[in-house]
């Protein structure tokens, strides 16, 4: 790693950390300066954290700083579209994930990192849990190296001052965990089940998630069923709601344009029975484009009353059976409202609700929130009913009127402008087309408010919800920066 007279000079390997607005904050990896591309090819390839960890773990975790030659040239095209005000942060940005991960596990110890660790310290890292042949929970650490004898060397020393390490070196991997029995046991879980790059179901979850810098994967099915993990996780309580299925995985990513959370549920279920329709209603976001342009936040999509209907008809067992579902069920009779069936007169066959100011939900704010709610083929006496001054009001009264066949919710000043046509809102939301539920965030007016130099830089903030056969949904969140 370092050279000697007259050789280049220590290469750095800065962490950045990029803000997703509100929402999101996560460690990504890059350089201050691009390298070429002679020495980026030297940085692909290798194994990966669950190539030594057990096929039979039910959670794991991993961290990727190490990008494929099409992950670099991503990572630069989406340095180049971030906001000013987030370069200049990043320009003094010399945090380092692998002496953060050093300094979280071994806190107490007197460790030089620079001379120590960093030379033999790869930039991939997976954790995993499982529950041994004994009944105990056990964990290990992957954490690649490039030097396995220097890696040895080190974790050695660290090893006489701290008697909770024990570890190994294992294809390309140091194995850190607190336990010889961890130890012993990783070996007999991957020699009887095989690693977890070997296991079929979390293979196939990660190929429909797909790559990216950090994810995580769970089968919480299964720890709901195994009595020691359930314990560990504190599911108990889930054996009473039945025999829980499912697993979940999430995966953080950066394309050339935005950078996106991803969170997939499979198989969600209980009792056999999936939690959503076997045949789901197609899906989309036409609703939210005739939205008022000067809506911050917009969220609702096309079709959700034939989701609702299809989600209640699969699980009309569980939901029937709540304490307090007849005295729901006899409110909606007495509105003229007979669920599910009638799911289109409350909400329509599209559904939107715009947001067109902050101030309203500011908790200290003084105004009413101002918003618009479209409702594509809703019942629209229904909801003058609902919207009708009473006793009980106080403020102002939403206004409910008709655009052919929406009924239009109001309260404040709408803009005259349609929301599919902000060639932002367009940019953030393509490729979420299909989504059952649909969010939009206008960042710029999150920024101005905050009083950034530059708050037409910061786009917006797009989120899908899609629900899929057999009890399956995915959840993204993505941001998507206006270039400078």
């Amino acid at each position: 790693m370092y050279g000697g007279p007259g050789g280049p000079p220590p290469r750095k390997k800065p962490v950045w950390m990029i803000p997703l607005s509100i929402v999101l904050a996560v460690a990504l990896v890059g350089g201050g300066v691009w390298a070429s591309m002679a020495l980026v090819n030297n940085l692909f390839g290798g194994p990966q954290p669950e190539s030594v960890l057990p096929g039979s773990s039910l959670a794991f975790a991993k961290v990727d700083l190490k990008p494929s030659g099409g992950q670099w040239a991503s990572y630069a095209q989406f340095y180049e579209r971030l906001p000013d005000t987030v370069k200049d942060d990043l320009g003094g940005s010399d945090e380092d994930f692998g002496e953060e991960l050093f300094e979280e596990l071994y806190p107490d110890l007197n460790l030089d990192y620079a001379t120590e660790v960093e030379p033999w310290l790869g930039q991939r890292f997976g954790v995993a849990v499982w529950v041994s042949s004994q009944e105990e929970f056990l964990y290990a650490v992957a954490v690649a190296v490039e030097d396995e004898d220097r890696a040895e060397e080190t974790l050695t020393r660290i090893q006489t001052e701290d008697d909770r390490l024990f570890f190994d070196i294992v294809d390309g991997f140091a194995i850190l965990t607190d336990s010889q029995e961890a130890l012993n046991d990783r070996n007999s879980q991957v020699e009887q089940h095989g690693s977890l790059k070997d296991n079929e179901t979390f293979s196939a979850d990660l190929r429909e998630i797909g790559d990216g810098i950090a994810m995580l994967w769970a089968d919480y099915g299964a720890m709901a069923r195994d009595e020691t993990a359930a314990a560990e996780f504190d599911l108990e309580d889930l054996s009473e709601v039945g025999e829980v299925t499912g697993r979940f995985a999430a995966v953080v990513r950066m394309e050339s344009e935005y950078l996106e959370f991803e969170a997939n549920v499979f198989d969600a279920g209980i009792d056999g029975n999936t939690l959503f329709a076997d045949s789901v209603p197609p899906g989309g976001i036409s609703a939210l484009h005739d939205l008022p342009d000067n809506s911050v936040i917009a969220l609702g999509g096309d079709g959700l009353d034939s989701v609702a209907q299809a989600v209640w008809e699969a699980n009309s067992a569980s939901i029937e059976s709540t304490p307090d579902y007849d005295d729901f069920d006899g409110i909606m009779r007495e509105l003229g409202v007979r669920l599910p069936a009638d799911f289109h007169k409350i909400l329509g066959t599209k559904t939107a609700l715009g947001i067109t100011d902050l101030e309203g939900l500011d908790f200290f704010g003084t105004g009413d929130v101002s918003f618009d709610l479209r409702l594509t083929g809703a019942d629209h006496d229904l909801w003058s009913d609902l919207m009708a001054p009473s006793d009980y009001t106080y403020g102002p009264t939403p206004t409910v009127t008709a655009d052919g066949d929406t009924t239009v919710v109001s309260l404040g000043t709408a803009g005259t402008g349609r929301l599919g046509d902000d060639p932002v809102f367009q940019q953030t939301m393509r490729g979420l087309e299909e989504a059952h539920l649909a969010l939009y965030m206008d960042l710029r007016v999150v920024a101005e408010e905050s009083e950034d130099s530059w708050p037409e830089q910061w786009g917006g903030l797009g989120g899908a919800l899609t629900f899929h056969e057999g009890g399956s949904m995915s959840l993204n969140l993505r941001w998507v920066p206006s270039p400078a």
